[in-house]
């Protein structure tokens, strides 16, 4: 997920701990102890968030800076920390220019989120040096700050983040968006709680599964993710959608050529579908992927490894059918009338049942009122309200339990 050039994390993740004992000799341990519930109590601590630096549109990072968002409009204080990716390109030109070596690095600002981030603080990572981003801006990077008091968050895929804050004395939470990266980095035999990390936030049931059986006896606090209706709407009429199919490309090329071999496949077996268009989503702003995707007849969900999979519920939500994997990180929502299912993985399958699905289409045994029923009665689990209200409960039962935590620690 991150380019080889980055600021160095083994050198410049510099945490600046916070052991769990007074640094004022006139305050007793106990003393500092209740200082400490006190500022948990009264919300005087900071929610920090690491955040991989990719400024393309990704899901998982726009789920994690949403909920970040939350918590700041719910009166939580919030920063975002980022590793600075060096741009190569920039960097070259500003140094054959200046005939002396410059270094330039991306500017993190995801504007392809559908939600304000203007008031959201980010920070680079770094040794307490300026940098110089693309946008021209100087910036200083500076080490990780934390405070007894306050909570890390940490993406699922970053056991390197996770070892290099073990000494901190703050509570660490890993925020789990995918079952395929949960395993990635860690050494063999090594787990999150040897780690000294136990609570866990899930984004789906599937991933609660996972890490239920390879890691039993984590603290996992599950949230729903939501659906952002503003963009996601079905249109006011049937004979506003056309018949086509819609997909997202894959992530990496054996993904993208399986998706091509299925098209082609449709084509081989259904030659009185020659006329039917495949329309591409990726690459698309917010507004632009809603507006395309509610024209769509059907979409393609071809995604096997993700970890819960918005595609077919933001699809439901725009009265586009679709035609996918059953796959073992969407299962908590697929039902046998909200899709055209497929065994995970079957490109045959997935050809067929998209001739099966358009002559239903075009023949008219779709009905659009009752269809769109059935999947607003599931939609309704996953709303961006919903969303930010889980996540709020879930920071009020943290500080519940930090409480708890604390008060142990006090000498007897």
């Amino acid at each position: 997920m991150f380019s080889q050039r980055q600021i160095n994390m083994e050198e410049n993740l510099e945490v600046k701990e916070q052991p769990i004992e007074s640094k004022n000799p006139n305050e007793s341990h106990n003393e500092f102890i209740d200082s400490l519930i006190e500022k948990v109590n009264s919300n005087d601590f900071v929610i920090h968030f690491y955040c991989p630096a990719m400024n393309t549109p990704s899901g998982g990072i726009g789920v994690l800076l949403r909920l970040a968002r939350s918590l700041k409009d719910h009166g939580f204080k919030v920063k975002v920390w980022y590793e600075p990716r060096f741009d190569q390109k920039a960097s070259m030109d500003a140094s054959n220019k200046a005939k002396k070596r410059i270094d330039i690095f991306d500017r993190f600002y995801p504007t392809w989120v559908d939600f304000n981030i203007s008031d959201l603080e980010f920070v680079p990572l770094g040794n307490d040096s300026d940098i110089q981003l693309t946008n021209g801006d100087t910036v200083k990077a500076v080490p990780l700050k934390v405070d007894t008091q306050d909570f890390l968050l940490i993406p699922e895929g970053f056991p390197n983040i996770m070892e290099k804050t073990v000494q901190v004395s703050c509570k660490r939470i890993v925020l789990a968006q995918s079952w395929l990266y949960v395993l990635s980095g860690l050494q063999n035999g090594q787990t999150w709680q040897s780690l000294g990390i136990k609570d866990v936030i899930s984004v789906s049931d599937a991933i609660t599964e996972f890490l239920d059986t390879i890691m039993p006896g984590l603290n996992i606090k599950k949230i729903r993710q939501g659906i952002n209706r503003k963009y996601f709407q079905p249109p006011a009429k049937r004979s506003d959608k056309f018949p086509c199919i819609g997909y997202v490309n894959a992530r990496d090329s054996i993904g993208q050529l399986k998706l091509m071999n299925m098209i082609k496949i449709f084509y081989m077996a259904n030659p009185q579908f020659r006329w039917i268009k495949f329309v591409e989503l990726s690459n698309l702003s917010r507004e632009e992927f809603a507006d395309r995707l509610k024209t769509c007849a059907f979409v393609l969900y071809a995604d096997d490894v993700a970890g819960f999979g918005t595609l077919p519920l933001e699809a439901m939500a725009c009265g586009t059918h679709v035609i996918g994997w059953a796959s073992f990180g969407s299962k908590e929502f697929i039902k046998q009338n909200n899709g055209f299912w497929c065994n995970s993985g079957d490109v045959f399958q997935m050809a067929e049942m998209m001739g099966v699905a358009m002559d239903k289409w075009l023949s008219g045994e779709m009905d659009m009122e009752d269809t769109q029923s059935t999947y607003e009665s599931i939609l309704a689990n996953y709303t961006v309200e919903g969303e930010s209200d889980r996540m709020i409960e879930i920071m009020e039962q943290y500080k519940k339990e930090r409480i708890h935590e604390l008060e142990r620690s006090k000498k007897q």
